[in-house]
């Protein structure tokens, strides 16, 4: 789990776990104001970069990916999926970068994949497949021999792996989840009799070791496929059969960008080329929890990146065609940020020290077939120079999403509660310029009937609101182009330095809490101990360290009864006699006993749910392994900009 403490107690805070990115954080860097538009600026033509962008330096300060890496594939497209679409997700790629400099580059359609992995059900399948997990065979025979199309008979299907991509039990998964699919509840051993000879896959909770589950960090929900009556199923875990999602994804690129064409070194591409082509995902809200972000990157390389589905449809929608036609949202932006001009001209007579801002408020609408997520976002800073980027700044401001199997239901609730968010976080800002639906044609028209329907109990600025459907596969191109913002491929240059083509300000979109538990394994009592948020939903990311001080001289009085009676000035006192060398042994006891458990809330009215194993932050073992208590520490816990939780330990214990 990305959740453990780092080594080196009392040095600085702990590494970044990963290396990938969820966005592209601005940093709140102070950025110049653009000059306003006239009335009539409405030509967007891009001008030509500059012959030589040396933008380098932007990869490390900006993104997690490092200059390295990025160099060792950019000589590859980016493949983008839209992965938890829940029906045949798109796939689309942006290129390498153009010979000729001064040429634009877009992103790619590539059109459609499978949802679901096919099997051949038969003996030959079985063994490659079984090879192919245990890393003795390639995908190329995995493809010949094991891999099926959906029009072939006698197949087995392992359907949407991501849906349970960092589970530890069945449980944790929705119940209409569960319901979909064959699954057994009971807790089996990874490595057991099989109960059943029929071919076909069933989820089951399991462990990464084999042994049997005891709710700790190696437990996990696996996919048992069986392919022959005669052979034993085979265990997948869910981020390799995402991982197998990803390859055909590659392959399909590869067949669109014509592989067989040569590289820049003058040699063929190989499958081993077309392996590391770099993947980037579209993530719903709800998938952008710790366990489920780690998992996916586990089945992406190191050059693979993560974004919210919302920002991808975003940054989808807002790309120039290069006939240089603006749609339906990028004329009403244009046409309310030349409002904004004119409105502006007019404050600066009367006072010339005005500054000119140009943001924009943007709902976002989007659903899957298992939940609705809506986001507020302003969007500013037009970039004529760059048309695939043409506004450069998305500011996140809020985001709400529900999980359910009719999600059409909550956008209302979606729809009150971004209200009430923008009320807290943003009351200054103006209102929504316009809603943007995203997803499946299909979709986008629910949201949009739904709409119309609860827009009668909004306020008086979101009624009059105009909605807008944008294309079905807005989110793969989306994706493909902050891939390519996150590889350096699309850069604005001012004067001698580069930035990011789109610099992304984000926020949470889980909330993150701690229980502190004095009570060690008594289970009873730990229970009854609150949990405490501590970065709470729409908390600007990345945010921390948030620090906790634990000592056990403190401890062994929040162990006592009537402890949460005491005031400030008892407590304090009760602490400084426990620190006094009789209470050596009681002081030992409370270290040994304390735990610190983190968890997390996926959605507003979801339960708090355990991330990785209880921390015990007073404990350390001796050279025989022996654990020892320790007097003091600080506890120290943060979130990226991925959504992944790292925790370090100060103190000299």
């Amino acid at each position: 789990m990305s959740l453990a403490t780092s080594g080196g107690i009392g040095g600085a805070g702990g590494g970044a776990t990963g290396g990938l990115v969820l966005g592209h954080q601005a940093g709140g860097v102070a950025r110049p104001a653009p000059p306003p538009p006239t009335g009539g600026d409405t030509g967007y033509q891009a001008q030509p970069p500059p012959a030589a962008v040396l933008g380098a330096d932007l990869y490390e300060k900006n993104q997690a990916i490092s200059l390295k890496t990025v160099r060792k594939v950019s000589a590859y497209p980016i493949v983008a999926v839209d992965l938890f679409s829940g029906q045949d997700p798109h796939v689309a790629y942006f290129p390498p970068h153009p010979t000729d400099p001064a040429e634009t580059t877009y992103p790619r359609l590539v059109g459609k994949m499978k949802d679901r992995l096919f099997f051949h059900a038969t003996e030959a399948s079985h063994k490659t497949l079984r090879k192919y997990l245990a890393k003795s065979k390639t995908y190329e025979s995995l493809a010949t021999d094991s891999l099926a199309k959906s029009s072939d008979k006698d197949t087995v299907v392992l359907e949407h792996p991501e849906k349970w991509l960092g589970l530890r039990r069945l449980q944790d998964a929705p119940e209409f989840c569960r319901a979909k699919v064959s699954c057994e509840e009971e807790t089996t051993p990874a490595i057991s009799e099989e109960s059943s000879n029929e071919k076909g896959t069933t989820w089951v909770n399991s462990t990464l070791d084999g042994s049997q589950p005891q709710n700790d960090d190696f437990d996990r929900v696996v996919a048992k496929v069986r392919l022959h009556p005669a052979k034993k199923a085979l265990t997948i875990l869910p981020e390799e059969g995402v991982n197998l999602l990803f390859r055909q994804a590659q392959y399909h690129v590869a067949s669109a960008f014509k592989v067989n064409q040569s590289n820049d070194d003058g040699e063929e591409f190989t499958p081993d080329d077309v392996e590391s082509f770099p993947c980037a995902a579209a993530v719903p809200a709800w998938y952008a929890h710790d366990a489920a972000t780690e998992a996916l990157f586990d089945a992406m390389d190191s050059a693979g990146t993560l974004f919210p589905r919302s920002l991808c449809a975003l940054a989808g929608t807002l790309i120039l065609p290069p006939d240089g036609k603006p749609n339906a949202v990028l004329e009403r932006l244009l046409n309310v940020r030349n409002a904004l001009g004119k409105e502006f001209q007019r404050k600066k007579v009367e006072d010339p020290s005005a500054v000119f801002e140009d943001e924009m408020l943007l709902l976002l609408f989007g659903m899957t077939d298992e939940g609705v997520e809506c986001t507020a976002v302003q969007v500013s800073s037009v970039q004529k120079e760059l048309q695939t980027c043409l506004f450069g700044d998305f500011k996140v401001l809020s985001n709400v999403s529900y999980q359910g199997s009719d999600a059409l239901a909550r956008l209302s609730d979606c729809c009150r509660d971004l209200e009430a968010a923008l009320e807290s976080v943003a009351p200054e800002a103006d209102g929504p310029a316009g809603i943007v639906t995203y997803g499946a044609s299909a979709d986008q028209e629910k949201l949009k009937s739904k709409w119309e329907e609860i827009k009668k109990s909004q306020n008086a600025e979101w009624k009059k609101v105009p909605i807008f459907n944008s294309k079905a596969d807005c989110v793969s191109t989306g994706c493909a182009m902050l891939g390519a913002v996150a590889h350096g491929r699309q850069l604005v240059v001012e004067g001698h330095k580069a930035k990011l083509g789109i610099r992304v300000q984000n926020v949470a979109p889980v909330a993150i809490g701690v229980r502190v538990n004095y009570f060690g394994d008594d289970k009873a009592k730990g229970a009854k101990l609150p949990i405490k948020t501590v970065f709470d939903f729409d908390r600007r990311i990345p945010a921390g360290p948030y620090q906790i001080e634990l000592k056990a001289s403190e401890c062994i009085v929040h162990r006592s009864p009537g402890a949460d009676k005491l005031s400030d000035d008892d407590f304090i006192k009760a602490a400084k006699e426990n620190e006094k060398a009789k209470h050596i042994p009681a002081r030992e006891a409370a270290a040994l006993a304390l735990k610190v458990e983190v968890y997390q809330k996926w959605t507003r009215d979801g339960e708090w749910k355990p991330v990785g194993d209880p921390i015990e932050p007073l404990v350390q073992l001796d050279a025989d392994e022996k654990r020892i208590g320790c007097e003091s520490v600080t506890f120290e816990i943060s979130v990226g900009t991925t959504g992944l939780i790292t925790t370090n330990l100060n103190g000299e214990r």
